[in-house]
């Protein structure tokens, strides 16, 4: 993949969000990966403007939806939580081609639940779990057990008090969750095995990249073995700094195979598009798919950047790469309309 021919791209628009309600670190942190992806574009001679969106795509109205591809940035619109799903609808109602997943796998994947039935239904290996109320606990006698938001994307609601041995705690937890976040929660077994997060890019033939291991191995209490949203996002956690990123993850062929192939299978069942990251862990060596993110982060500290550049990817290539997977969409879109035109005066 390193020796891969760059495809020449049209004018690029790059939509992303700012909230000036973030704390200044989270915004310059935005700016900065704005950037960082505009000046590697640049590089390759890709004609790229950024485009600040915040509660419409008004914005928009001066490009052309036939000559200018969207690099979807957008983690909603602000003031709406969860709303990338809406981003993509309102691109797909205007007539842009853009990156990453449909508006209806957006939609589909704030809810865990509707992905672990999605799953199941494809055939891919994944913990078994139930969404439920506290009233509802109960009836949940595996554990220890994860317990998460239902609705929740990034981590959020995620710690160590997650992982429950009882019902007692399964009930607190479940009422914590409750409490913050409306809804209910998913359980499903706790897997104390191996984690592997696995970058795939591509469509028709979509490709894994490297694998990548969380290295848990100086923890030994099981709630730390756990990607909490702390050990993501605060660098003064004990998480950030004591859980380890092994790429290429140190695995036998056998199992990389058998990694990747379960990656894929996901990849297809959830109708991932451009590039996602699976979350995966080996139950008993078998690789057992936790979780799908489509439109996957791309801080180049995270899975797919580190992957891609394991394989000789610069960051400007890797969002290369990731457009010219949208790009062949545009180009569909027009010759199709081409050839329309020719056959309507036949028909007319």
């Amino acid at each position: 993949m390193a020796n891969h021919k760059r495809v020449a791209l049209g004018p690029v628009a790059v939509i992303y969000n700012l909230d000036r309600t973030w704390p200044r670190a989270d915004q310059d942190n935005v700016e900065r990966l704005i950037a960082l992806m505009l000046s590697g574009l640049e590089r390759l001679k890709v004609e790229a403007e950024v485009v600040e969106i915040q509660d419409s795509l008004e914005p928009l109205n001066r490009y052309d939806p036939d000559e200018t591809l969207i690099f979807n940035w957008c983690e909603g619109f602000v003031g709406m939580p969860w709303s990338d799903f809406l981003v993509a609808k309102e691109l797909e109602a205007r007539g842009f081609i853009y990156t990453g997943a449909s508006s209806r796998t957006l939609r589909k994947t704030v809810n865990k639940e509707v992905i672990k039935k999605t799953l199941f239904e494809a055939g891919v290996s994944t913990p078994p779990g139930r969404a439920l109320h506290h009233d509802q606990a109960k009836d949940w006698h595996v554990f220890p057990a994860m317990v998460k938001p239902a609705g929740q994307h990034c981590s959020f609601g995620v710690s160590r008090a997650s992982v429950v041995e009882s019902q007692a705690e399964l009930v607190r937890q479940i009422r914590r969750l409750e409490k913050e976040f409306g809804g209910k929660a998913l359980v499903e077994p706790f897997i104390n095995g191996r984690e592997f997060h696995v970058g795939v890019w591509g469509n028709r033939k979509p490709e894994t990249l490297p694998l990548v291991e969380l290295d848990y191995s100086r923890y030994s209490d099981i709630h730390d073995r756990l990607y909490t949203f702390e050990s993501k996002f605060n660098p003064q956690s004990e998480g950030w700094n004591g859980i380890g990123w092994l790429c290429p993850a140190p695995a036998d062929a056998e199992l990389s195979q058998e990694i990747q192939n379960v990656a894929i299978m996901a990849y297809r069942a959830i109708r991932c598009r451009d590039y996602a990251r699976m979350d995966i862990r080996l139950l008993n060596g078998t690789p057992m798919v936790l979780d799908v993110n489509p439109n996957a982060d791309l801080d180049p500290e995270s899975v797919i950047p580190s992957a891609a550049k394991t394989l000789g990817f610069e960051y400007g290539e890797v969002a290369h790469r990731i457009l010219e997977f949208a790009a062949l969409r545009l180009r569909n879109k027009i010759a199709t309309r081409h050839r329309r035109l020719r056959k309507a005066p036949e028909s007319a």
